[in-house]
């Protein structure tokens, strides 16, 4: 029986005949003469998800309307091509389509893809012109999601952003679950104010040794 991890792809191995194309999806980055670029989309629109995933970094690498690919990668029905699309879209983050799709991610049903939008916003975010609009999502994310790697994950985007209309979620947080409360705690340190130290020294008191540490640190 397959065990599925909650944040892993699962399933079983790839066939040989999956695991072919996908050895060469990849070393068409490195022999373009030997592949037409027909070819190289046949692997992006390949039945299975794992030659896809490897497609999408060849495009990129060959420059080869990679723009185009990622964004239509970003609406994959496999959570793992979603994923791999978030990786790679940063160098193209200063397309507000771009922007809009990953916001769009950030009520994805999976938390594995969620964790890496947040990631990607935390890069990108202070460069684009809608950064209050970004700000405000992450926000609500990181008060209001069920799963709770998901609201961490969104806490340590907001503390990435450093903006202060994030500041309000980062204080509510502080008193969620062990996980976010370190991180929320870790991600106050971008501001400064009586309102941000009260709270650092309350968790100097925290019952998780970790958070403890990190207000110490922070107040140090």
């Amino acid at each position: 029986m397959t065990v599925l991890k909650k944040h892993g792809y699962g399933g079983s191995p790839p066939s040989k005949e999956v695991a072919e194309r996908r050895r060469e999806a990849i070393l068409a980055r490195h022999k373009t003469n030997e592949f037409s670029e027909s070819e190289l989309v046949e692997f992006l629109n390949d039945a299975a998800p794992v030659v896809r995933e490897a497609a999408l970094a060849t495009v990129v690498q060959l420059k080869l309307d990679a723009e185009k690919h990622i964004l239509n990668a970003l609406d994959d029905e496999d959570q793992g091509v979603r994923k791999r699309a978030l990786e790679l879209i940063i160098e193209f983050s200063d397309n507000q389509e771009c922007v809009d799709k990953i916001l769009f991610l950030l009520k994805d049903s999976s938390t594995f893809v969620i964790e890496t939008a947040c990631w990607v916003i935390g890069e990108i975010g202070n460069e684009c012109e809608n950064t209050v609009e970004i700000v405000s999502e992450v926000s609500r994310l990181a008060l209001k999601h069920d799963d709770s790697l998901c609201r961490e994950a969104a806490v340590a985007c907001l503390g990435s952003l450093g903006h202060i209309n994030g500041l309000a979620a980062l204080l509510t947080a502080l008193d969620d679950k062990p996980n976010v409360r370190r991180r929320a705690t870790l991600a106050l340190a971008p501001f400064e104010g009586p309102e941000v130290e009260e709270a650092l020294k309350k968790k100097l008191k925290d019952r998780d040794l970790q958070t403890r540490q990190a207000a110490e640190d922070l107040l140090s």
